[in-house]
């Protein structure tokens, strides 16, 4: 009998010490952070690309003379062809952000005189471009596609097109390629029927982050 009662004791003992312990509990809350800085400017880097291999070349910083000679008469099409074009890759600066794009075109020095300048036979392509693993790239073609230079006016390629990853614009002569994205129907190319000189454009860029 008293063995009983020692154990019940011992027990009521126990249950009283682990009620006492977790009525002792305390909760403690943490709120953990981490701030990521907004980019503070938009930067480009700009490639001259071989028309044959697609290789590309990165230029130096700065670089704002984009010229398509040396052109050569090709004899098939009858047409004069540079072997290079370009490619523009604009990104953030600063922190974190996709840069918004605005594009306009003014034509230059037109031999031909008030048609048919430059404007008229280069074109820009839009595309988002987004790095992978190993460096490798994906490209897709927005929306906009390939367009004349010559309307670009105030084109614009909002953040939300190239989110996760960045726009890249391709400038090149008009061929009258008919692969996608295919040049557009209303450009011209270099031709003898054009006249003798150096065509000239201003096409000014405008990068925004929010």
């Amino acid at each position: 009998m008293n063995k009983k009662i020692g154990l019940m004791t011992a027990l009521g003992v126990l249950g009283l010490v682990g009620f006492a312990s977790l009525a002792a509990a305390t909760q403690f809350n943490f709120t953990v952070s981490a701030t990521v800085p907004a980019a503070t400017g938009v930067s480009v880097t700009v490639s001259s690309v071989n028309s044959s291999t697609n290789a590309f070349t990165t230029l130096p910083s700065g670089t704002t003379a984009l010229s398509f000679d040396p052109m050569t008469f090709n004899t098939t099409n009858g047409i004069y062809l540079p072997n290079h074009y370009y490619a523009l890759d604009f990104g953030a600066t600063g922190g974190a952000g996709t840069p918004s794009l605005s594009l306009t075109y003014t034509e230059g020095t037109n031999p031909n005189g008030t048609s048919d300048g430059l404007g008229t036979k280069t074109t820009a392509t839009f595309a988002k471009e987004v790095v992978g693993t190993g460096g490798s790239t994906t490209e897709t073609i927005l929306p906009e596609g390939k367009m004349r230079l010559i309307d670009l006016q105030g084109t614009t390629v909002p953040a939300s097109q190239v989110a996760g990853g960045f726009a890249r614009v391709y400038l090149g002569v008009w061929t009258g390629s008919t692969t996608a994205p295919a040049d557009p129907s209303n450009g011209k190319p270099f031709s003898n029927a054009d006249a003798a000189g150096t065509y000239t454009g201003s096409l000014v860029i405008t990068g925004t982050v929010a």
